[in-house]
């Protein structure tokens, strides 16, 4: 079951680069959310999602995800 909730997160963290790349903030933080709802451990997922929310300009959303990345 892990393995398969990874799997899952890593195709909603590639459609999420997918969107970011196509500057789909929107998109791309709420394709980010579910994978990290599915992989809370990949930092990677945390500092998208930040840098997306950097985009938005939601500075205090942002800085709790920069928070998150060890």
């Amino acid at each position: 079951m892990i393995a398969f909730k990874m799997e899952c997160s890593e195709l909603y963290a590639a459609d999420g680069d997918a969107a970011l790349a196509a500057k789909d903030y929107d998109k791309s933080i709420e394709l980010y959310s579910v994978a990290i709802e599915l992989d809370s451990i990949d930092d990677n997922l945390f500092a998208n999602r930040c840098a997306a929310k950097l985009e938005k300009l939601l500075w205090e959303d942002a800085l709790i995800d920069a928070q998150k990345v060890r």
